[in-house]
């Protein structure tokens, strides 16, 4: 078959058929053409260096034994086009005439930059969905949930893990709501929790478990380090002047009720429920104090004062 006999404008791309390695003269469709534009007079024959410059010099690294392919941004008027060009299928041994097909790919690499976006955006979307799922949307703390799902990861991933587990309450939490509106209430959520977290180590987890009911884990060092954490962070929200909707201050404490992991409880629901067993008697010991569980904790203290943590269970 002459190359002058190859149906090149059938092909309905970009086309040309190149004499390989000798170069010289080639033949291309007007589809080529067009996109070669001022690269060629109306009438004039292309040679070997015409398609090599269209494509950046890149053609003649190419080999026409295997099927390769190059991809060139080319310049149409005003805009960009990107075309992959495909090589190496010979349609005359005895010359090594080589077929050149081009494709333009612009609208196929525009589509795969917005699905790329697309997916960035549903990934960032799903990020900030499992925040939220996790997040107690009031205080900006971790929530029960993910309380939980933190607590089980760290004793799965840390040898001998240990931690103390500790229940913060807020001090007559109710009297805030009543005397001075939700509004103020929540303002007291927002800043306890503020002052609190600055105050805890960085292995340290936060969460609002209900409430005016706050979760501390920590498990930085040893549960004295920790309890020393719990109390300057007693004393520094003790300082603090609130300022409430009857243009007065108020002043907000808490108590709270510390468990040791291993000693008291090796899950997190044991170590809650005996937290919050020490938490009862620190509120009927006077409350704003910071009590350790202990086995023995009902004969430590008087009938007086279990009278007490019995009457606050019943309230509550």
């Amino acid at each position: 078959m002459n190359l002058s006999d190859f149906p090149l404008e059938s092909i309905g791309l970009p086309a040309a058929l190149v004499n390989w390695p000798a170069g010289g003269a080639v033949l291309i469709n007007s589809a080529l053409r067009a996109i070669m534009g001022d690269r060629l007079s109306a009438d004039q024959v292309p040679a070997f260096e015409d398609i090599n410059a269209l494509l950046g010099g890149q053609l003649q690294d190419l080999n026409p034994e295997s099927e390769t392919s190059i991809t060139q941004e080319i310049k149409i008027g005003r805009k960009r086009y990107s075309y992959v060009f495909t090589t190496g299928i010979i349609v005359n041994e005895e010359m090594s005439a080589v077929l050149l097909l081009g494709v333009d790919k612009s609208d196929a690499l525009k589509a795969e930059a917005k699905l790329t976006s697309y997916v960035g955006i549903i990934e960032e979307n799903n990020r900030e969905l499992q925040r939220l799922a996790n997040t107690d949307p009031l205080t900006g703390t971790s929530n029960r949930r993910a309380l939980f799902n933190r607590f089980q990861d760290l004793t799965q991933q840390i040898p001998d893990f240990h931690c103390t587990v500790s229940i913060l309450d807020i001090d007559h939490f109710k009297r805030y709501n009543d005397e001075y509106g939700h509004d103020f209430g929540d303002s007291v959520l927002k800043t306890f929790a503020e002052q609190v977290r600055v105050q805890l180590a960085d292995r340290a987890i936060f969460a609002r478990i209900g409430g005016e009911e706050f979760c501390v884990v920590d498990y930085s060092g040893s549960s004295e380090v920790a309890k020393g954490k719990l109390q300057g962070a007693l004393d520094m929200v003790r300082d603090l002047q609130l300022a409430t909707p009857k243009t007065e201050t108020v002043n907000i404490t808490f108590s709270a009720g510390v468990a040791e992991y291993g000693k008291d409880g090796e899950t997190l629901d044991d170590l809650l429920k005996n937290a919050d067993r020490a938490l009862y008697y620190a509120k009927a010991n006077g409350r704003s104090c910071v009590i350790p569980y202990s086995a023995d904790l009902f004969e430590k203290r008087d009938t007086t004062l279990i009278a007490r943590v019995d009457s606050l269970k019943a309230r509550e």
